[in-house]
């Protein structure tokens, strides 16, 4: 008879089973713990912002250099020109939310609804001086400003205190980017 029996090999061979399968979670654990942070892809807004300064016949606003230092990071940017000139801008927050900035010469009314998502208005909100109309559905917000000849739509899942932040971070300049004759969105 043998010394080697049938269930000391299979214990022996379930152990070597688990001892490689703790040895990989370990090797997985430790890769997916050194890769933690995340890291939010940034884009640079400014080239088509000053394409837009340069060709747009009405004030431009932008977001303030200072958002990014406040922890707004800029994700996306899209600049239509083929007929009405609309510029858009995507900023995750500070509070690992999303805001979308939009600047268009289109119609007021389509533009509003479209950014909107459907979000019904609710009332004003005063940003920098300027009262800004605020909709709102279940998952969306938006703040709506029409005036010198474009709209501005500040709208995203980000609650109105975010979506407030955000408005009194814009700064305007006057069309072909000189400065605005007005104070600028801050607040």
């Amino acid at each position: 008879m043998s010394e080697h029996s049938r269930s000391s090999a299979t214990f022996k061979n379930y152990a070597i089973s688990l001892g490689i399968i703790v040895a990989i979670v370990l090797v997985l654990a430790l890769v997916v713990s050194t890769r933690s942070g995340e890291s939010i892809p940034s884009v640079d807004y400014r080239p088509e912002a000053e394409v837009l300064r340069e060709a747009a016949d009405y004030p431009v606003t932008m977001p303030a250099e200072n958002l990014a230092e406040q922890g707004w990071t800029p994700t996306s940017s899209t600049l239509e020109t083929q007929g009405p000139v609309e510029w858009s801008v995507g900023f995750a927050t500070p509070g690992d939310s999303h805001v979308m900035f939009t600047q268009s010469d289109g119609d007021p009314g389509e533009v509003a609804a479209a950014r909107s998502r459907g979000a019904e208005t609710i009332g004003t909100v005063s940003v920098g001086g300027r009262e800004w109309e605020h909709r709102e559905s279940e998952d969306w917000s938006a703040l709506v400003l029409a005036e010198d000849g474009r709209t501005l739509v500040v709208a995203g899942p980000a609650d109105l205190d975010e979506l407030a932040r955000f408005a009194g971070g814009l700064e305007t300049s006057g069309a072909g980017g000189e400065p605005a004759d007005g104070p600028s969105e801050e607040s």
